[in-house]
């Protein structure tokens, strides 16, 4: 069989991708039922990034010097978009420990159809944003095994499930394994890391991915505090008195070879394809550690599917 033409731009979604994703979402909802509610009480922890840093106001302003290629959805005309930002861990309660870190940004005002079928008329965009270029699951067919063996093994309190998580990431593979641990990073400050989006979306006939990068880069970080909680008070510490600002890029697909939109296991060389300033965040000074803030953030939901 003669190998697929592949077009810049064009997703190639693999046989039965449809059901497998329902058989991910039935797997990943029964996580959630089975999860016990914090010994403190409230809701169940979130499936993912259970544990917040803090959640912040922020602007997002789109500049005037976007090229034409890029000027679609939020990108199309300079404004500024009132947002907030929500800092996580992937997993760990601890933030001593090794693990993934999360940036999610919610733009406000945002006028027009979302992609989103039960909430089209939502005035938000949603970017979902992670301290690793890469995922460690290359599609879709890996996941379902991967998420159903994680429900299998789920059973027990909600400190087990990152054990549960690098089990079966073991058991997908030793490159899988390597991939997985070389992830799980120990910053001293949420404000210091570079977040990206690690799968691309489409910008009308382009594939991008989006990166977050903190200014200036590299951000100079205070000496890590021997805390549990560090992110968040080194986050608290700092708002209190500065602001923080980040660039926020846009890196377009230039190789649907070496650039796949099906496998994001797979870094999208930015020396090939130089990721382009479209957006500036800027966080201002602020107390958000507050009870009010925090039962705020809990029930803020994000996803990439709240978008043009």
């Amino acid at each position: 069989m003669p190998a697929r033409t592949l077009t810049i731009g064009e997703e190639y979604p693999p046989e039965g991708e449809a059901q497998r994703i329902e058989r991910v979402v039935n797997a990943s909802l029964e996580l959630l039922r089975s999860t016990p509610t914090k010994p403190t009480g409230g809701p169940v922890p979130r499936g993912q990034h259970p544990k917040s840093h803090g959640c912040v106001r922020a602007e997002f302003t789109v500049g005037a010097d976007v090229p034409p290629e890029l000027r679609h959805g939020v990108f199309r005309e300079p404004r500024t978009y009132t947002a907030l930002v929500r800092f996580s861990n992937g997993l760990n309660a601890d933030d001593r420990k090794g693990d993934l870190h999360g940036m999610a940004i919610k733009l406000l005002g945002v006028e027009g159809e979302k992609v989103l079928e039960s909430e089209k008329e939502a005035p938000t965009q949603d970017f979902v944003l992670v301290d690793q270029p890469i995922f460690f699951i290359r599609d879709v067919a890996d996941y379902v095994p991967f998420s159903e063996q994680v429900l299998r093994l789920s059973r027990g309190p909600f400190w087990w499930r990152p054990i549960v998580v690098v089990f079966r990431a073991f058991m997908l593979g030793d490159c899988r394994w390597r991939l997985v641990m070389g992830m799980r990073t120990k910053p001293a400050d949420v404000l210091g890391q570079r977040y990206w989006s690690q799968t691309p979306y489409k910008l009308d006939r382009l594939a991008v991915k989006y990166s977050v990068r903190p200014v200036p880069y590299p951000f100079p970080c205070a000496a890590p505090r021997d805390s549990k909680n560090r992110l968040r008070e080194s986050l608290a510490s700092h708002l209190a008195g500065q602001e923080a600002w980040f660039d926020f890029l846009v890196h377009v697909q230039t190789d649907p070879k070496a650039m796949p939109v099906e496998d994001p296991t797979v870094v999208w060389d930015e020396a090939k394809s130089p990721p382009t300033k479209v957006a500036t965040l800027r966080i201002p000074v602020q107390q958000f550690d507050t009870a009010a803030v925090r039962e705020f953030d809990e029930n803020l939901s994000f996803t990439p599917w709240h978008a043009l």
